[in-house]
């Protein structure tokens, strides 16, 4: 705008070529006059040829004037539009990343759903058709994201109708509480379903951070499967886990980092502590005393107390309990076969 009134401006003021244009056709009709009195044609010529030469330069010049303030103009509307275009852009780039934080958002309360009703599946046999049918349609979801959205609001429907199953079935959910004590809280808060999901989000994210410790630590076995260290954290971080097909994989992992190393003392302590949580209790013992002596080895007493004392305990216990051959064959049977 300001380059096209700097244009109008120089051009409002007057041009030496349109002062000259001026004195030549004076001295055009001068020279008109004098012709006929004097009665020369010749003598009118001259000024009426730079009259004609000086007009049509100076309307070249107006010309190149006007051209000249149009693509100042028309370069001044183009920077406008573009700011223009840019400023309502902006908005909309806002807009989309909203949307796509609220797509990731609803997503991992999908999948939040999702694990909620696995565990409520291991738990309850009397809810086991209700159960596959999510299941079913969570493996289904996998395939795609467009797919898990669909299935994320049949999922939703059974658990509403899940919440009214449970009103009938507090008498058979009190006598699973001895086997579990957590799915009785887990049923009551189920009667309100969006707050029962807000309390497991930190669970939920838990799990998933287990889950990625235990993808990382096979990742780093993959690299360097002769390391007894990576087999043990994988087994400690598997254990956090409260099923009991991970149980049995990390006492794999602490049996395999044993093997790598015969003296790793916490890999026996801890394969003892789970073999005693499967009954096996001899077998539980020997993994103890033997981890005992290691750490009595190494000089570190305070968990050389801790085995021997956990030791005693558990073969206190097993006072009554099938012979140790018996225990042994048991133990192979559940591994080979269970």
């Amino acid at each position: 705008m300001s380059a096209s009134q700097n244009t109008s401006g120089s051009n409002s003021g007057s041009h030496w070529l349109d002062l000259a244009e001026s004195l030549a056709v004076i001295a055009a009709i001068s020279g008109s006059v004098a012709a006929i009195v004097v009665e020369q044609i010749a003598v009118a010529s001259i000024p009426l040829a730079l009259s004609a030469t000086l007009g049509l330069a100076n309307r070249r010049r107006q010309i190149g004037a006007f051209q000249d303030q149009q693509r100042m103009e028309m370069a001044h509307l183009l920077q406008q539009n573009q700011a223009d275009f840019q400023a309502q852009l902006d908005p909309i780039k806002q807009a989309s990343e909203g949307v796509q934080s609220q797509i990731e958002h609803l997503t991992k309360q999908d999948t939040q759903t999702v694990q909620t009703i696995a565990t409520l599946n291991t738990q309850t046999e009397k809810l086991e058709s209700t159960i596959a049918s999510l299941q079913n349609n969570h493996k289904q979801g996998e395939s795609t994201v467009i797919s898990l959205g669909e299935q994320s609001q049949a999922t939703q429907a059974q658990m509403e109708e899940l919440a009214t199953q449970v009103q009938t079935m507090q008498a058979a959910i009190a006598e699973l509480q001895s086997s579990a004590t957590d799915l009785g809280s887990q049923v009551e808060d189920q009667k309100s379903s969006a707050q029962y999901l807000a309390a497991q989000t930190e669970g939920v994210e838990e799990l998933v951070d287990i889950l990625r410790e235990i993808d990382a630590l096979t990742q780093t076995i993959s690299a360097h499967p002769n390391v007894a260290k990576h087999f043990f954290d994988r087994g400690m971080t598997r254990k956090r886990l409260q099923r009991l097909e991970d149980q049995r994989v990390a006492m794999e992992d602490f049996s395999q980092a044993i093997r790598l190393e015969p003296t790793f003392a916490h890999a026996y302590y801890e394969r003892g502590l789970l073999k005693s949580e499967f009954g096996h209790k001899q077998h539980a013992v020997d993994d103890l005393r033997t981890a005992a002596k290691f750490y009595f080895d190494q000089g570190d007493l305070t968990q050389y107390e801790k085995a021997r004392e956990l030791s005693q305990e558990i073969h206190d216990l097993i006072a009554g309990s099938p012979s140790p051959e018996e225990e042994t064959e048991q133990f192979l049977i559940e591994n080979l076969f269970g």
